[in-house]
């Protein structure tokens, strides 16, 4: 099982609304993690995506992202969101797409903290996009954990 499919099945089984709203992990590269979701089940009363929606597809991909990053050099971190700040640009009217990045310099100073302490924070930038423009920014603090706390 590839580490996109453990973390796929991972957030099924640990996180029932994942399943409900229909968030994918659509593609992982050794830096940048997509995820998608589709607008049905996540629409609210404007016929828009709801916020809350966008929030966790973001608050997700930026989990998967940390989690995939530690999984690729062979650790199975507890992974969790500490805080998270979002801004809301523009309305979201299709397929819910998230990415998150990693430069090497966030990626090494993640793998160094966590191999050496057993644990390590990791600030994550999410983007959801509305056709080309930028419609959500989420900036969170992830920790993770050799063991859950």
């Amino acid at each position: 099982m590839s580490h996109l499919d453990q973390v796929q099945a991972k957030l099924k089984s640990q996180v029932p609304l994942i399943t409900h709203m229909g968030i994918e992990v659509v593609s992982w590269d050794g830096a940048t993690v997509q995820m998608e979701a589709p607008l049905t089940p996540n629409l609210n009363t404007h016929g828009t995506a709801f916020g809350g929606s966008l929030y966790c597809v973001a608050a997700m991909t930026g989990w998967s992202l940390v989690h995939l990053t530690l999984l690729a050099v062979g650790h199975d971190p507890s992974v969790w969101l500490v805080k998270g700040e979002v801004e809301y640009k523009t309305p979201v009217r299709g397929m819910i797409k998230a990415s998150a990045t990693f430069d090497e310099e966030q990626r090494q100073h993640l793998i160094k903290g966590y191999e050496q302490r057993g644990r390590v924070k990791s600030t994550v930038n999410v983007s959801i996009f509305e056709s080309d423009q930028l419609a959500v920014k989420l900036a969170a603090v992830y920790a993770a954990m050799k063991h859950d706390p």
